[in-house]
């Protein structure tokens, strides 16, 4: 078994999706996605590990408190 983070869009939104799956691997070293999970969907990317997406295509991520900068340790969140 092999953690994974799977990029995707679905046929009925364009947003990027984004889903942390744990999967088999074949004996070649790839992981089988499963047909249910891969059902409705176009996968973009397999990622190895649990990886936080931060910032999506027109997304923005800001500091929480304008005055404040991420560096110096603020609260994020989406515009």
């Amino acid at each position: 078994m092999k953690t994974v983070t799977v990029l995707y869009y679905t046929n009925s939104d364009l947003r990027l999706s984004d889903s942390i799956l744990e999967l088999d691997v074949r004996t070649n070293g790839r992981v089988v996605i499963p047909a249910d999970f891969k059902q409705g969907k176009q996968i973009i990317a397999v990622l190895e590990g649990e990886c936080k997406l931060l910032n999506r295509l027109g997304e923005r991520i800001v500091p929480q408190d304008a005055e404040e900068t991420a560096s110096e340790g603020s609260q994020l969140y989406w515009d």
